[in-house]
């Protein structure tokens, strides 16, 4: 069957199953497209030089009318293209190098970004010249494009009448951030230049573009709106001053900036905000808050620019961020007054005080940092979040017409959300649980704040799950004690609203050593906070907020199918289920994919429901025009067009149409039970051009639960060192097993899913069992590494930035967050419950390091020096470990790289090496040196220096 027609048939098979029609036509279409196969050349071998050409669908955007779809498509050589097609219309045009597509919302436009090729950006980078990208255009009407060199951004007016592009600023230090910024009539073609502009934000639902200037000196600095459609340029602000981005009020003619203010005695600077209303009217009204001369406002305060400002709803208040300020050196604070009388002994003192500070400068500074055991955070923690902290502040409201300021938040809430309807805000306080959350749980207490007022009340305290406020701002949402709990913000009442519904909303299959379990989510709010939808396993329930009453939406229980909800339309504020509602479906032991739709008064249908994977379902913004991408292991993701029933599904895009000329597996998903009786399945792909009959060796990749893949289409490449294709064109089979967990026990568990899934596997009769190769990274590394000192079952072994000895690793950072393994293995991945000392026999039965005299399995580890989530020394331990236990065992070393591999030539080297490693161990291919007898280190350099 062609790549094109494959996808079709099964859409259209399983769209017919569902209504009872189109099977026979299905059929029709296979037989025909097998018999033209027939006659075909045979399909060739994919070999490594054939990767660069394959393509990966990135995610599409569907103009508003439904009309056009555009297309992002990269390939493994990075020659990468836009794809733009009309759907009613066969042709497609391509832009090389083309992405971020946007339709203007009149219908007319697509613009795009245009960018270089691998090989001109590094002859720009090696030239030390900056990399500039272009911007296209298309006429949808015409099909025209125009391409605009040096665009650094672009962005359409609402209407889509007008585009505006930004170049990029001068070269050299400046301190100015302004650079030209171009505005076309796009009906007429003209144009309208403004120089030095570091920042503009088009009108919500109109055409003013608010301008912020920022030239060299401030010279003519300020803020401007500007009107396309009479041509006249306003100033709202003009001083020697800088101004940050300007944001609009939804959908009005409302604007607020802020000017940044400077002063001589503190090092930050602090900001006014300004803001207008009204300014398509003819008289609009300035509002200005300055923190120096508004009462009210804390001393020694500033107003910040990082959190940027938010209009409430109405228009009535603006909130931004505060922060206290920081003295320069020496500098009085504004408070500060000399008494006379005291003068001369507060000269001898500042004398005194100058002495000492040159003593100080004197002395250099150690280079010490202190690690405390009360450290809640502990400090390399504290150091990757430094900037984040530097940029702690408060969240505060200026109520324009009153004109009051009121502060949110404090030190106690630092964190803060203003619900919708800006009567209440949220504030949540983590620090009575700071000793727990070392190592355990995350809690906060919750508090209601009057946004009006800044009075705030502790509303419910230890709160793990949270899910904020309700869409329309009535209610809180909290789960505990396996239950879901609101409260009403405006009285205060805690209800349990889903006691008397009988299902359970605790995710108990995450295997997790927590006391409470996580729920399994809510899809969210219904119109003026009626309802709320909860998931439970299999289904989607609607629950009165006061606990009155529950609907169940779906029926998936009965067939072990998942419903969750798919968001439409990303525009709304709330669920409209008077409306149809979206549903992803997936079977939990088929892995169908799916949607199913609900409809007020209806039971839930299932739409499209298939054995593939079906998903990033689209609406058109003003059309019933859907679109969603199915794949198969054997069959290139591809985009589908369809109408609200997801009914007769077209396929309008076409990703590696050449996959017929070559050899290519398939995969099916084969089922087992762990030994301790737990179902289980495993996703199977066959190696491209299986002969049955004919036994081959095998290649077990292994994480935790992986075989929801098997209808995941995978593009060959040799950059992604666990590739499934690559290793199925290598002639392997690939097993993807899935594995769950007992608590203290993550290593034998592993084994005792693992050796069950390879026999399953090798009872097919088509796997040679003396040929079976296992592989892992990261906790999969560490399942490797652990298995082969428990098992004989493998030939050979791969095993990524593997654990080797949880003793060790536990007392470890993760140094890519700066947290502490520790609360790793004691509440999640690890699933150890409690700390080594408290039970040290299981921490050396699950540590691979322990068991390395009974490894008769040759095993490869890899490892990043610059590992920062499991230690490079783990890897060292289980080398020495390995070497004096006189083991077969090779350990990759990869300079300054982290935990996955980042650089090209390092990628294709280990994917490389593992190529040649289970070459030789499950096909017999002559051992190179490195895996024979290793390579000396003067040889290894000459190699890298050649």
């Amino acid at each position: 069957m062609s790549h094109h027609v494959i996808i079709r048939t099964i859409l259209l098979a399983a769209v017919g199953a569902a209504f009872g029609i189109l099977q026979s036509s299905a059929q029709t279409v296979a037989a025909t497209d097998s018999t033209a196969e027939a006659i075909n050349d045979p399909p060739r071998p994919i070999s490594p030089e054939d990767y660069g050409q394959w393509e990966q669908l990135r995610t599409a955007t569907i103009s508003p009318d439904g009309r056009w779809l555009a297309v992002p498509i990269d390939r493994v050589n990075e020659e990468n293209e836009l794809r733009i097609r009309r759907i009613d219309v066969d042709s497609v045009f391509v832009i090389p190098y083309g992405s971020q597509p946007k339709f203007s919302n009149d219908q007319k436009w697509l613009a795009y970004r245009i960018g270089v090729s691998e090989k001109e950006q590094k002859k720009l980078e090696d030239e030390q010249k900056p990399v500039r990208l272009r911007m296209g255009l298309l006429d949808l009407r015409t099909g025209d494009t125009l391409s605009v060199d040096d665009v650094a951004g672009f962005q359409f007016s609402h209407d889509g009448t007008y585009l505006a592009m930004s170049r990029y600023s001068p070269q050299g230090e400046r301190e100015a951030k302004g650079a030209d910024l171009v505005i076309r009539t796009l009906a007429s073609a003209t144009d309208m230049n403004f120089g030095n502009v570091s920042r503009f934000a088009w009108q919500d639902e109109g055409s003013l573009l608010a301008l912020i200037v920022d030239a060299d000196g401030q010279a003519g600095n300020g803020v401007q709106i500007f009107d396309p459609a009479t041509g006249v340029l306003r100033s709202l602000e003009s001083a020697s001053a800088r101004y940050t981005e300007p944001v609009w009020r939804e959908e009005e003619d409302d604007l607020a900036f802020l000017r940044v203010e400077v002063d001589s005695v503190y090092e930050d600077s602090s900001h006014t905000v300004i803001a207008w209303r009204d300014l398509e009217e003819r008289n609009p009204r300035r509002f200005e808050f300055d923190p120096s001369e508004f009462s009210g406002f804390p001393d020694t305060t500033r107003i910040v620019d990082y959190r940027g400002l938010r209009w409430s709803e109405e228009g009535r208040t603006l909130y931004f961020g505060i922060k206290d300020r920081r003295l320069k050196e020496d500098a009085e604070t504004p408070a500060d007054t000399t008494d006379v009388e005291d003068g001369a002994e507060e000269n001898e003192d500042d004398e005194e005080d100058e002495m000492d500070k040159a003593d100080d400068e004197d002395e250099e500074r150690a280079g010490v940092e202190i690690w405390h055991a009360k450290d809640v955070d502990i400090v390399p923690s504290q150091k990757v979040f430094a900037d984040s902290d530097r940029k702690e502040n408060y969240l505060a409201a200026w109520h324009l017409d009153r004109e009051t300021f009121v502060q949110l938040g404090n030190e106690v809430t630092e964190d803060v959300v203003v619900v919708e309807g800006d009567m209440h805000a949220l504030g949540f306080d983590p620090t009575p649980y700071d000793k727990e959350r070392m190592f355990g749980p995350r809690y906060r207490d919750v508090y209601r704040i009057d946004v009006a007022t800044g009075a705030r009340e502790k509303i419910v305290d230890r709160v793990e799950f949270h899910f904020g406020a309700s869409s329309g701002g009535r209610y809180f949402l909290f789960f505990r004690d396996d239950q879901y709990w609101t409260v009403d913000l405006a009285s205060g009442t805690t209800t349990n609203i889903t006691a008397d519904i009988a299902a359970s909303f605790v995710n108990t299959d995450r295997d997790i050593t927590v006391e409470q379990k996580p729920p399994f989510g809510r899809a969210g709010w219904s119109e003026d906070d009626e309802t709320v939808l909860l998931y439970d396993k299999y289904d989607v329930w609607e629950v009165r907020p006061d606990g009155s009453e529950a609907t169940r939406l779906t029926r998936g229980a009965e067939d072990s199918v998942r419903y969750r909800y798919q968001r439409i339309d990303w525009s709304e504020d709330y669920i409209d289920t008077d409306q149809p509602i979206y549903l992803t479906a997936y079977g939990e032991w088929s892995k169908q994919f799916g949607y199913a739709r609900v409809r007020s008064g209806r039971p839930a249908e299932n739409l499209v429901l298939m054995d593939a994977n079906v998903a990033r379902l689209q609406k058109a913004d003003s059309a019933d025009v859907f679109v969603f991408v199915a794949q198969r292991f054997d069959d290139s993701p591809d985009y589908f067009t369809t109408g609200p029933n997801l009914a007769n599904p077209k396929q309008v895009t076409e990703t590696n149409a050449f996959q017929k000329d070559y050899a290519w597996g398939r995969a099916e998903l084969i089922e087992y039970e762990n030994t301790w009786g737990r179902k289980l399945q495993g996703a199977l792909f066959y190696p491209a051009g299986y002969e049955p009959g004919k036994r081959y060796p095998m290649i077990v990749y292994i994480y935790e639960k992986v075989s929801q893949t098997v209808h995941t289409y995978s593009v060959p490449s040799e950059r992604r060192a666990y590739n499934t294709s690559a290793f199925t064109a290598e002639g392997y089979f690939v097993l993807r097993p899935d594995i769950v967990y007992r608590d203290r026990d993550p290593g034998r568990s592993a084994v005792a899913a693992i050796e069950p899934a390879v026999q399953a596997a090798i009872e097919t009769g088509m796997i040679d069992a003396d040929r079976v190769g296992l592989v892992g990274h990261s906790w999969g590394g560490y399942e490797t590494a652990f298995t082969v000192t428990q098992s004989d079952l493998f030939a050979a072994a791969v095993a990524g930035a593997p654990l080797t000895n949880l003793f060790s690793m536990y007392l470890s950072i993760y140094w890519n967050s700066g947290g502490t393994d520790a609360r790793i293995f004691e509440i999640s991945q690890g699933r150890m419950e409690v700390p080594f000392w408290e039970d040290v026999e299981a921490y050396a039965a699950n540590s691979p390091v322990f068991h390395i005299e009974n490894m008769n399995t040759p095993l490869l580890v890899t490892f990043g020096t610059e590992d920062g989530a499991v230690d490079f020394n783990q890897g060292v331990e289980f080398y020495n470990a390995a070497r004096r236990a006189g083991k077969d065992f090779v350990l990759l070393v990869y300079e300054g790289e982290n935990h996955g591999l980042a650089e090209k030539a390092n990628q294709l080297d280990y994917h490389r090496r593992i190529i040649e490693w289970f070459g030789h161990y499950l096909k017999d291919d002559p051992a190179p040196d490195w895996i024979a007898k290793g390579v000396p280190y003067l040889e290894q350099e000459r190699n890298r220096n050649r």
